[in-house]
């Protein structure tokens, strides 16, 4: 084989860059579909952690069924509690439970429940906790509100009317702001709505 065969069956210098520059794409174009997933996980997690806090607080209005007008509530986030009714041997009368039962789930949906170096560990991003009546008698809605990764725009007017997104849960508390937007916004809010009824044995 002669020198001039030698070199035509080698690599030339732009191949190599054309190579370069295809594989370049390639990395980046899965480094973007990673960054997709990490962000689409992430509001998995914590649509799926409000959901099962939306349904704890269910469960306990319907253990303290006498009392539901104590758990209506527009910002869970501010319940205290005077009794710590989960003591070993404490007895508390139905309101102590119900603002016990308050206190315990603005906990929960904050994370602090559990805590790692003394910061709260799971839980949701800036957290709201609201109870609200429904339009028929022994109808509760639970909604809870959190902090989104990104901005979404708000819902059309031609939208459903039972939408969560008109669920006024945590709306203009400056805590769901996009910060890249100017003005008080919401964009940042994601919110999960539970309807559930709950017998009261209160009810005409």
């Amino acid at each position: 084989m002669n020198a001039r065969l030698r070199h035509a069956s080698g690599f030339t210098l732009i191949e190599v860059l054309i190579t370069v520059f295809v594989a370049g794409i390639g990395l980046l174009a899965v480094a973007g579909l990673q960054a997709m997933s990490k962000k689409f996980n992430y509001d998995a997690v914590q649509r799926t952690s409000a959901s099962v806090l939306a349904q704890s607080m269910v469960e306990s209005m319907r253990t303290n069924p006498g009392y539901l007008d104590f758990y209506l509530t527009s910002d869970a986030s501010s319940a205290a509690s005077a009794v710590d009714c989960g003591a070993a041997g404490a007895k508390c009368a139905p309101a102590e439970l119900a603002a016990y039962d308050l206190y315990r789930w603005s906990q929960s949906l904050a994370g602090a429940e559990a805590r790692i170096d003394g910061d709260n560990a799971g839980g949701l991003v800036d957290p709201t906790g609201c109870i609200q009546k429904g339009s028929v008698s022994g109808l509760y809605t639970v909604a809870v509100a959190w902090r989104g990764i990104t901005g979404i725009a708000p819902p059309a007017n031609d939208d459903p009317a039972d939408d969560p997104a008109r669920n006024p849960c945590g709306l203009n508390l400056h805590r769901y702001d996009d910060p890249r937007e100017a003005g008080e916004d919401d964009r940042m809010r994601r919110v999960i709505v539970l309807d559930a009824f709950v017998a009261d044995p209160n009810a005409p």
